[in-house]
């Protein structure tokens, strides 16, 4: 009888494991600290559906995409595979399953709320392991052992087509909710507008399909 192989675990296999595992650390804390309830999910390491390409000078980390859109009731979660610095994954994560257990508030008021009781801050749009968030979860992190994936450092996809023409993009206050659009150009010179009623500072700009 022929001699069975014994395969090596994935890669993928290993990185959703750890991601998997990351997350289920997390949870308890985040639905204690942020007063939510973070449903059934599955997190993987992969490209956002949209706004995660190479090669662009920022980029979506993460998605989530409710349970009411899977099947069995599971979140889905992605982290890029651009990513592969722990405290940085863990933040996106954190960021990720707040929006698993608030699926209809966006960015707005509810999750910036949760957000901030889990040491994120402005703009949240974004997620960044701030020494607040990282009181908690650095210690969560210390158990886990190195990230199994390295930065993905392809430039460009093969094949990819060059994007034609511009678009004006959305700004949003995040507190009154008050938009004007603008170029990309005139964001990337003077940053984003100035919301006219007093005291709301600087917009928020609309995530572009290159962009995060």
């Amino acid at each position: 009888m022929a001699k069975r192989q014994i395969s090596e675990p994935s890669t993928t296999a290993l990185r959703e494991q750890w991601l998997h595992a990351l997350a289920t650390k997390m949870k308890p804390i985040i639905d204690a600290k942020a007063s939510i309830e973070i449903p059934a999910y599955r997190v993987a390491c992969g490209f956002p559906s949209k706004g995660g390409e190479l090669g662009k000078k920022t980029r979506v980390r993460g998605q989530c995409w409710s349970a009411s859109a899977s099947d069995d009731q599971h979140a889905e979660i992605f982290i890029s595979p651009v990513e592969d610095d722990a405290d940085k994954i863990a933040a996106i994560l954190a960021h990720e399953l707040i929006h698993a257990a608030l699926p209809l508030a966006g960015h707005k008021r509810p999750f910036q709320v949760a957000a901030t009781k889990i040491g994120h801050t402005k703009p949240f749009t974004t997620s960044e392991p701030t020494e607040e968030f990282m009181l908690w979860a650095a210690p969560l992190i210390s158990t886990m052992g190195p990230y199994p994936h390295k930065h993905l450092n392809a430039l460009v996809q093969v094949g990819e087509k060059k994007k034609q023409g511009a678009r004006m993009l959305k700004c949003e206050c995040e507190e009154c909710g008050y938009t004007v659009r603008t170029t990309r150009k005139w964001l990337d010179e003077a940053g984003t507008p100035i919301c006219p009623r007093k005291g709301h500072g600087r917009m928020v700009r609309e995530i572009d399909d290159d962009e995060s």
